[in-house]
């Protein structure tokens, strides 16, 4: 799969090519800019496990098998694989031997075990050595839930980043919720007893890991088996890609479906048609290979069509199919997951108003709107915080998920803004402190993951964040839990001082503001003047007694808004706006 998806990445890319502006999302994007989108034609990784040693797991080491798919021997030397957390990027490397790997035949690498329950993996080809990360030196494992693998034609460590770009990588795999790199879609997540394994023993390769793999048990195979020909020359093959894979209402993806003609008899008259009406287009739309509507080179079975997303299009992942036909008869299917980065139905915590005005042009870099199926926020390129960050809550977004940790650079940023990662607040004496909080999105992984996006995140004095804030927070969601459904937002005011050379302002207060409803429908309509607002601004610099509880710093919304300048609630009748905003909470 010479295709890979990135995470909100390849933004500079396409400019290059399209000279048009598009913002991608955190969990998806595409490396098609770079490098031809193909499905594998030869080697590709055909199981993983990350349970070796856990408790109910069959062996006790984890493992990754290769398969060569394709009707001609591949030398594996020079090559390796390649593993980073869901959403890491240090990607750890485990060279490969030197062996020529015949076509149909499997290779097995054995990784560390995390416990010593289960049975010793059959013999593996390859035993991965130690690996040296971050001054310590260990026998690399993989994540027995989510996690990114990567079968690269080189030995040379994959840039560091979520989603890297490089032409080097053969093949690539995300598997669990919260894969922040992947083919088409990741895979589900994996247990201490199951395995991501290709589908056909191997040979079924679409570039959507989705599609490509089942979670099912174990059944670790190496060059002693029995090989498993495909015999591929008489199918049509094709993978298809989004580019980029998140994209906002009203922009616009490349989708692209690249094509293995068959040979035996060699494919002839190929066409591809899809069927866009889930993103507002036509239910058999022609892609192109000669040049136009987004196609880059005329002839090359790659085979495009440039996509607009309407503006009221919904939120969430929405689907695309197309099918491959040629003269011969053969077909082949192929299936895009396209996330449109917009509010699910009912959840547009900008219902009430928007309290800056932002908006989604690059040029208002101080005040740029970004919508994200969790809250949506007005970012600072001059602070690299956000202003506010605006989210609604009631009982459906709160659950059972643990904890992601996965604090990340947010790729939907436009390509030349500083990338704030976790690192910048290292030493620097402040939280990386959430304005959405985690515990407000505990309902998926996804979900939870996406409030550990650094667009999310503001330095946040320890007896702030971890005081009234976390008691506030904590608060809220007893109101959500109590069948109240609550419009957030959250921000920041002030300047005293940067951290991470300059790069990051420091506020000066932190500052909140709720509406409260009981649960139902008409959400505006309901507002009346005895519906109740709290606000609070929390300073953000000592002497701040942590145990202070969060109503000692209760204000109007009216002093918020003569704090920041920003209107709250505009969408509410004027009348009604102006009196529950002067009311200060006293529940």
């Amino acid at each position: 799969m010479k295709r890979i998806y990135i995470s909100l990445v390849g933004l500079c890319l396409l400019l290059a090519w399209f000279a048009m502006s598009f913002t991608t999302d955190a969990k998806s994007e595409t490396k098609q800019a770079v490098e031809i989108n193909m499905v594998s034609p030869n080697v590709v990784i055909s199981q993983f496990f990350g349970g070796g040693g856990l408790s109910g797991a069959p062996y006790t080491n984890d493992f990754v098998e290769l398969f060569n798919r394709g009707d001609a021997p591949v030398s594996l030397n020079g090559w390796s694989v390649q593993y980073a957390s869901s959403g890491g990027t240090n990607w750890l490397v485990t060279p490969l031997t030197n062996i020529t790997l015949q076509p149909g035949q499997y290779y097995l690498i054995q990784y560390g075990p995390v416990g010593n329950v289960g049975s010793s993996l059959p013999t593996p080809d390859l035993i991965a050595p130690p690996v040296t990360s971050n001054g310590s030196t260990f026998v690399p494992n993989l994540s027995s839930t989510s996690g990114k693998i990567a079968l690269v034609n080189s030995t040379t460590p994959l840039p560091a980043s979520t989603c890297p770009v490089d032409a080097s990588i053969v093949d690539l795999v995300g598997y669990g919720d919260t894969a922040s790199c992947f083919e088409g879609a990741k895979t589900g997540n994996l247990t201490a007893a199951t395995v991501g394994i290709r589908n056909g023993g191997g040979c079924v390769d679409t570039d959507n890991n989705n599609s490509d793999f089942i979670i099912a048990a174990p059944t670790p195979r190496n060059t002693s088996n029995s090989a498993n020909s495909c015999n591929l020359g008489g199918t049509l093959q094709a993978g298809g890609a989004a580019n980029p894979n998140t994209v906002s209402p009203g922009g616009t993806t490349l989708l692209t479906v690249s094509v293995i003609p068959a040979t035996t008899p060699p494919s002839t008259g190929i066409t591809v048609f899809g069927n866009l009406t889930d993103i507002g287009g036509s239910a058999n739309q022609q892609f192109f290979d000669d040049g136009s509507n987004g196609d880059v080179t005329a002839g090359d079975n790659i085979f495009s069509y440039l996509a607009t997303i309407p503006n009221e299009t919904i939120g969430g992942v929405h689907i695309v199919t197309a099918v491959v036909n040629d003269a011969q008869s053969r077909t082949a299917n192929v299936t895009f997951n396209i996330t449109v980065n917009a509010p699910l139905p009912g959840e547009d915590p900008l219902l009430l108003g928007n309290p800056s005005n932002a908006t989604p042009d690059i040029a208002n870099e101080n005040n740029y709107l970004m919508v994200k199926p969790q809250y949506t926020l007005s970012y600072n390129r001059s602070r690299a915080t956000p202003n506010w960050v605006a989210w609604r809550l009631d009982s459906s977004w709160i659950g059972t998920t643990d904890r992601q940790d996965d604090f990340r650079p947010d790729p939907q940023l436009p390509a030349g803004w500083y990338q704030v990662t976790a690192e910048d607040y290292s030493g620097s004496g402040y939280d990386r402190g959430h304005m959405t909080p985690s515990g407000d999105r505990t309902r998926s992984a996804a979900d939870n993951s996406a409030t550990f996006l650094m667009t999310n995140i503001i330095p946040q004095l320890p007896a702030n964040n971890q005081g009234p804030w976390n008691d506030f927070e904590n608060y809220s969601r007893s109101l959500a839990q109590a069948g109240n459904e609550l419009y957030i937002v959250s921000g920041v005011a002030g300047n005293i001082g940067t951290i991470a050379q300059g790069k990051i302002v420091v506020p000066e207060v932190t500052w909140k503001v709720a509406l409260v409803l009981p649960n139902g429908n008409n959400d505006l309509q309901r507002i009346s003047k005895a519906t109740r607002t709290i606000a609070i601004i929390v300073p953000n610099q000592p002497p701040l007694n942590q145990s202070a509880p969060w109503r000692q710093f209760r204000v109007s919304v009216d002093a918020v808004e003569a704090l920041t300048g920003y209107n709250f609630f505009s969408s509410v009748p004027k009348i009604t706006q102006e009196l529950i905003e002067r009311r200060r909470d006293r529940q």
